[in-house]
């Protein structure tokens, strides 16, 4: 009986020292950035996506203004979600020095859903630089002095 109780208080200080999080060499665990580690969320940065939050929460069903608790919640798991994922972008850019979209990618390439956005918005947004690039031909702009009006 003497060792069965043994291995249970090993068992259990295992367990314990499973509960602590790893430690970054400037005393933040993993995932959050420096000076944020168990700090009450009203100490923290003034958060920034209360009000989008409030109105994705309405459009998926919730009430017109839902709590300041759970925009909060809601807020706080969104700025853990994008700190991790940029910190895990940043450990994949490590020895270049430079962060870029591919890491990002690479970041998100086991969850298909995210990755396709990605690449939508991606696609989106050279699709508006080249539009835009065709709009800002001088010779449409009467203003420049490019094509000048013609008395019909």
């Amino acid at each position: 009986m003497g060792d069965s109780f043994g291995q249970q208080q090993d068992a259990g200080s295992f367990a314990a020292a499973a509960a602590v999080p790893p430690v970054r060499k400037t005393g933040a665990p993993l995932g959050r950035p420096p000076g944020s580690t168990n700090e009450p969320r009203n100490k923290r940065k003034k958060y920034v996506f209360s009000k989008e939050l409030k109105q994705l929460m309405y459009g998926f069903g919730d009430v017109p203004n839902p709590s300041n608790d759970a925009v909060g919640v809601l807020e706080d798991m969104l700025v853990e979600y994008l700190t991790d994922t940029c910190i895990q972008a940043a450990a994949v850019a490590d020895k270049r020095g430079k962060v870029n979209v591919e890491d990002f990618k690479f970041v998100l390439r086991k969850d298909a859903k995210k990755r396709a956005r990605v690449e939508e918005l991606l696609y989106m947004n050279e699709d508006i630089r080249r539009a835009k690039k065709i709009a800002d031909i001088p010779e449409l702009d009467s203003s420049k002095g490019g094509a000048k009006d013609v008395p019909l």
